[in-house]
Formats: C-alpha cells, structure tokens, sequence
C-alpha cells in the first residue's frame, strides 16, 4: 500500500466509532479525539471515518449539542449563555450551539427566568438556618456560577429571599 490506506483499519475505526456512538451523541471534534487518542490510529484513517460518519448523518454537532442542552435543562440548570459556551468549548460552532440551545429551550418551554428560579429553589434547603446577608451571598454566587446575569440573580434573590438586615 504506497498511499498509507489501509480498509482494514479504518474498518475498526469505524466500528469503534459507531460503538462509542451507540452509547450516547458525541460531538464531531470529541469523537475525533477519542479515535485518534487510541495509539497507532493514523490520522488521516480518522479523519476520513469521522467525515464519512458525518455524511451520513451517523455524528452530528447539532444532535449532540441539543442532547447536552436537554440534559443541562432537566439535570442542571444554568444559563444560555453558559450553555452556549459550554458547548464551543466541547468544539461545537457557536451557531449550531446556539441554535440547538434555543430549540431546546423552546421544546422545554423555559428560559433563563426559569431555570434561574429553578436552581435557587433546589439550592436554598441548603440554605436553612444561614443568616439573610449569607444565604444571598451564598444564593447569588450558586447562581453567578451558573452563569446567570447580575440582574437575574438580584431579581430571584429578591423573590425567595428577605433582604439582607430585614428580619425573616
């Protein structure tokens, strides 16, 4: 073989790719990567599995960023934005990821004010028996940290929480 194929190679590429994505979505990048972190896979053989596999529609970034949003949505709230780079992050375009976030969101029937409001009420029994200034301190940063606005977090903090120096 004087151009480097080999079929049988990319033929347990394959199969290792379509097992791996059997399991769960995989990103284009992430599924790349996993091939090649095998040692002695050729690059190009991975290359050429990966965008053969895309062709077919068998790994797309769209499916996989939509997966990750859903679970995101229902497991562990967090903001759009955050979502979003997440997922750029994971190597998917900002605009498939974007995209798909929104798609979801609509198909959930939420948005940030929601999932906001969600995640402070399932952190604040954490909360219990905490003096007012600290259960904000400790509410806004659970939510900062879930990349919501300044506003946001001041708009649900205020809703669930007296201020801070009032009396509960």
């Amino acid at each position: 073989m004087t151009d480097g194929f080999d079929p049988a190679a990319r033929d347990r590429l394959k199969a290792r790719a379509l097992r791996l994505l059997a399991r769960r979505e995989h990103a284009v990048k992430e599924l790349a990567e996993k091939l090649q972190r095998k040692a002695g896979n050729d690059p190009d053989d991975v290359r050429a599995v990966v965008q053969e596999l895309a062709d077919r529609e068998l790994v797309s970034d769209r499916r996989y960023a939509e997966a990750v949003a859903r679970d995101a949505v229902r497991l562990k709230p967090r903001a759009r934005r955050l979502l979003v780079g997440e997922l750029v992050e994971r190597g998917v375009a900002a605009p498939v990821a974007g995209r798909a976030v929104d798609a979801v969101f609509a198909e959930e029937e939420t948005d940030d004010d929601a999932l906001a409001r969600r995640a402070a009420e399932s952190y604040l029994p954490r909360l219990e028996g905490r003096p007012a200034d600290a259960r904000w301190r400790r509410l806004a940063g659970h939510l900062q940290r879930r990349g919501f606005s300044n506003e946001r977090i001041y708009q649900v903090c205020a809703a669930l929480l007296p201020e801070p120096g009032e009396t509960p």
